[in-house]
């Protein structure tokens, strides 16, 4: 089984992806942890990743993707453009709204972030990336990650807990494994 997940920052795509790779025994892989690894080894934050990430870095990891799509069958990979390498995945889109996506990551922030103040400045902050990444994706490929034509499915996290998301989500692959 081959699953994408791909979502707003703070839509839970990291906790739903380790979570289902547990339950399906899938490997999973996160190409925000592989990115986040590069930006630290070079000095950024993620934040300032987004807006210096050469075009090279984005293939070579593009391709790491890629591979994996075909040539492995058991994962779950938590990404903004798994969808896309690879075509024969369950593709699901997690939403938040910004505030509540924010509010999620300032209450576990990461090294590889800069720190944040406030929930209302990562929101800010996850609201310029998301935007920074959509416009190279769609430089670079011509695709916009957020067209729901890409996806199986949708699910809003928003006011959700992290059970009822994963508990969601589960009867979605379900439903499309038949």
């Amino acid at each position: 089984m081959k699953i994408t997940l791909c979502g707003r920052p703070g839509s839970g795509k990291s906790v739903v992806g380790k979570a289902l790779a547990k339950e399906y025994n899938l490997k999973h892989y996160s190409t925000g942890d592989f990115q986040r690894k590069i930006a630290m080894e070079r000095g950024y934050t993620i934040e300032q990743w987004s807006h210096v990430t050469p075009v090279e870095v984005d293939h070579m990891i593009d391709s790491w993707v890629e591979n994996i799509g075909k040539t492995e069958d058991n994962f779950i990979f938590d990404s903004r453009l798994a969808f896309h390498f690879i075509q024969d995945a369950i593709k699901i889109y997690l939403d938040v709204s910004w505030e509540e996506g924010a509010r999620r990551i300032f209450l576990n922030q990461r090294e590889s972030e800069a720190k944040a103040e406030s929930a209302l400045e990562l929101e800010k902050r996850n609201k310029v990336r998301w935007e920074t990444d959509r416009e190279r994706y769609k430089k670079i490929y011509n695709v916009d990650i957020d067209d729901p034509k890409h996806y199986n499915a949708y699910v809003n996290t928003t006011g959700k807990n992290i059970e009822d998301a994963i508990k969601e989500i589960k009867r979605i692959i379900e439903t499309l494994r038949k």
